[in-house]
């Protein structure tokens, strides 16, 4: 029987080596969970699950979206509505607004998410005044964010506005955007009723 030599042996060592790597290389290049698109993916599963009123598996999906690319801000978005549908944590809802309109202020949904956090919280004036100032983003933002669920139209956001005037005790400034609220949509439910108090 032929003895192999060292050389031999190096020899192949060295292509399985190198066999062994180009498998890993071209199967974690190949591996859809790693892929950027993939975060994407999940973001728009949420937003599915979402509007079907599956808070839990929304908020999993949009977890799952940040594993991947924890720069997506409509998936910190997701998580924030998420939170919030589920009457979760507003600390994390909070939180999860604010990360997605750092990553990108023009997104108009998130603004509105912080916005009902603040409102909802309402520890102190200060959250008032702060939701006013996220509407007014919302407002100035990119509007194909806008409407996308938990609200229809500006009429709902003007009311929102002016409910926290309302709580701030400045009536004329509750009035005028209840108006607002109402020139677009009549029956908007919030902007009668504030109405209603107002008189």
């Amino acid at each position: 029987m032929p003895s192999i030599t060292l050389k031999t042996t190096l020899h192949i060592i060295y292509v399985v080596v190198i066999a062994f790597c180009l498998l890993m290389q071209m199967g974690c290049s190949n591996d859809p969970e790693t892929d950027s698109p993939n975060a994407v993916n999940y973001t728009e599963s949420g937003w599915r699950s979402y509007q079907s009123g599956e808070y839990a598996q929304a908020l999993l999906s949009f977890e799952r979206a940040l594993n991947f690319d924890e720069g997506l801000a409509d998936a910190h978005n997701g998580v924030g509505w998420s939170h919030l549908s589920l009457s979760l944590n507003s600390t994390l809802a909070q939180e999860a607004f604010q990360n997605a309109v750092q990553l990108d202020a023009s997104n108009a949904d998130a603004w509105v998410g912080l916005a009902n956090v603040l409102y909802l919280r309402n520890k102190e004036a200060t959250d008032f005044r702060s939701a006013i100032r996220a509407i007014d983003n919302a407002l100035q933002g990119d509007t194909a964010y806008l409407y996308r669920h938990d609200y229809r139209s500006k009429a709902d956001l003007y009311a929102l506005k002016a409910s926290c005037y309302y709580y701030l005790g400045e009536v004329q400034s509750a009035r005028q955007e209840t108006d607002k609220a109402l020139q677009i949509d009549a029956a908007n439910r919030t902007a009668i009723v504030l109405q209603s108090l107002l008189k």
